[in-house]
């Protein structure tokens, strides 16, 4: 099978609130992501479930949401995962 071409990746205004060296770390994570899924055969089941639950990805304590499109991912969403509370005992 040829390579196709990557899927673009498309980051939105949900960003701003993010750290540059965090939001720096999930574009260069979901670039790769996007290389590898060009490899996927475009009529695998594959597509239609990503399409319909789409992608998301942790990183350094943020959590990234993506929509995926025929040929991109769009980020939809970024948000600061809360850290987590522990009882002492």
């Amino acid at each position: 099978m040829a390579d196709r071409q990557a899927m673009q990746v498309v980051m939105c205004e949900s960003t701003a609130s993010v750290p540059a060296e965090i939001l720096q770390t999930v574009q260069q994570h979901i670039e790769e992501m996007a290389r590898a899924l060009a490899q996927v055969d475009p009529q695998s089941p594959f597509w239609a479930s990503l399409r319909e639950s789409g992608l998301r990805v942790e990183v350094l304590g943020w959590k990234f949401g993506f929509t995926v499109q025929p040929d991109k991912l769009v980020l939809t969403d970024a948000t600061p995962i809360p850290p987590q509370v522990t009882e002492n005992a």
